[in-house]
C-alpha cells in the first residue's frame, strides 16, 4: 500500500511540475495559445478575463465540474501524501487509506468550493463582448517581435487583464509601448504601436 501512495504523491508532483513549464514555454513561444483553460491560474496580474463571444446581454451561469485537472491532480498528490505519512507514522493500512481518501476529498472540495468556484464567477460577471475591445488602449508587458507572440495588459471595469498579443503589420514593440487592439482572432489581441508612443 505504501508503494500505490508513493506513486499518487509522484504523480501529482510531476504532473504539476510538467504543466508549469508546459505553461511558460508556451507563453515565450510561438505555439499558439489553444490550451486548456480549465488548467489556467494566471497569478501575474491577479485576474483573468474570459472573453466574450461577441454576444451582449448576460452570460448564463453554468456549474462548475469538480472533475478539473487540477482538482483531480490534488486529490492525487494529498491522498498519495497523507498516505505515506500514516504509514510512516504506524497506522495499518486500511486506516491510512480511509484518512488519505477523507484528506485528498476534502482538500480537492475546498479547493473546489472556495478558490475555482469563486474564480469562475469572476470570469463569467467580468465577461466582456470582443468587439468592445476592439479600439482600446493596451500597454505591452512581453515584447512583441516581428510575428511572435508578446503579451499586452489593458483595463476594463476596473480590473487589469493580460492576454497574448501579435503585431497587426509585424513591427517590433518594446515593453511598455502603447498600443491600440485592433482585432482579436481565437483569442489573440491584434495590436498597432501608437504613433509618438513611448
Amino acid at each position: 500500500m505504501l508503494r500505490v501512495f508513493q506513486i499518487c504523491f509522484t504523480s501529482g508532483i510531476l504532473f504539476t511540475v510538467l504543466s508549469f513549464i508546459l505553461g511558460r514555454v508556451s507563453d515565450f513561444s510561438d505555439m499558439g495559445t489553444d490550451i486548456d483553460a480549465d488548467m489556467d491560474l494566471d497569478v501575474d496580474t491577479g485576474v483573468e478575463l474570459e472573453l466574450g463571444t461577441g454576444v451582449d446581454g448576460d452570460v448564463p451561469e453554468l456549474p462548475v465540474s469538480p472533475l478539473k485537472p487540477i482538482i483531480i491532480t490534488t486529490f492525487v498528490m494529498v491522498f498519495g501524501g497523507i498516505g505515506m505519512i500514516c504509514m510512516q507514522k504506524g497506522f495499518s493500512q486500511a486506516g491510512a487509506f480511509v484518512v488519505a481518501l477523507l484528506s485528498g476529498l476534502a482538500v480537492s472540495f475546498l479547493l473546489h468550493r472556495f478558490i475555482i468556484v469563486p474564480l469562475y464567477r469572476a470570469q463569467n460577471t467580468s465577461a466582456v463582448s470582443q468587439k468592445k475591445l476592439q479600439g482600446a488602449l493596451a500597454r505591452v508587458t512581453l515584447a512583441i517581435r516581428g510575428s511572435r507572440y508578446g503579451k499586452i495588459s489593458y483595463t476594463v471595469s476596473g480590473n487589469t487583464c493580460s492576454a497574448p498579443a501579435k503585431s497587426i503589420d509585424s513591427e517590433d514593440i518594446e515593453t511598455g509601448a502603447p498600443v491600440v487592439i485592433i482585432e482579436i482572432k481565437k483569442n489573440t489581441f491584434y495590436v498597432k504601436k501608437i504613433k509618438g508612443g513611448v
